[in-house]
């Protein structure tokens, strides 16, 4: 077994070395990076005012983070938190000083689910409450929307954005045959896009033919969508996630 890490930094870095441990092979390709963008004080002040906070990615929480330092503002004390994925979750709950929940499927279904459930169980729901999505410059509309639907009074609160990075294709797909690639792991809708978008025409069966391991429902129909025909779905995309599923696959070869 040999894996392609297509991940952020330093998250790709880290599962690279977490696989060496186990003796798997592995290469990083990142293909997006982030940069801060400055929120402006109306709306960090909005945030401050929410009754319920949403966050999609680490970035999104540490970013956001800086821009309420930056403005001496604070997390909202009042506010329910959620994350999308356990990592988000435990990172908001360290800036935050707050308790954050996240769905056991780590992606938008899992988290209305959550939200849903929460509610049945005696909780206020979402009806008429103002709530903030932490992202980057894009993604995740259908949580939007139907949080929207569900009458939330629902915004983004944008703190980063993102840099994709291309590559050639051709010279990549010879490295990575060459030098035994028979796994692919992508974290998100957005970069399993990209990447396969990098990859010529000529070249798309030897990347269909690798096995992809993918962290949610939406991504694996995608990869299906393109052509894949392994397709693993490991319900999360935290690098622990990623573990637990290559060394039960490694258990089953035994």
């Amino acid at each position: 077994m040999k894996a392609l890490i297509v991940r952020p930094q330093p998250s790709a870095e880290e599962l690279y070395r977490a696989l060496q441990k186990l003796g798997v092979a592995s290469e990083c390709c990142p293909v997006v990076s982030f940069t801060f963008s400055p929120l402006s004080l109306s709306s960090l002040e909005h945030l401050t005012i929410c009754d319920i906070i949403i966050a999609v990615s680490q970035p999104a929480v540490r970013f956001t983070h800086q821009a309420l330092l930056q403005k001496n503002k604070r997390w909202p004390q009042t506010a329910r938190y959620f994350a999308v994925g356990a990592k988000t979750a435990s990172c908001l709950q360290k800036l935050t000083q707050q308790s954050a929940s996240s769905p056991q499927s780590e992606d938008t279904e899992g988290l209305l689910e959550l939200l849903a459930s929460e509610s049945l169980n005696g909780k206020e729901g979402i009806k008429g409450k103002k709530i903030a999505i932490l992202r980057g410059d894009s993604g995740r509309e259908l949580l939007f929307d139907s949080l929207q639907n569900l009458n939330a009074k629902t915004v983004y609160i944008e703190s980063y954005s993102r840099h994709w990075t291309g590559f050639d294709g051709e010279v990549q797909v010879k490295h990575w045959q060459s030098t035994g690639i028979d796994h692919l792991i992508v974290t998100s809708f957005e970069q399993l896009k990209f990447f396969t978008q990098q990859i010529p025409t000529h070249r798309k069966n030897w990347l269909h033919s690798l096995e992809l391991m993918v962290p949610s429902t939406r991504v694996a129909q995608l990869a299906l969508q393109l052509g894949f025909t392994q397709v693993h779905n490991i319900n999360g995309a935290s690098n622990q996630a990623i573990m637990d599923s290559i060394q039960g696959e490694l258990h089953r070869k035994i």
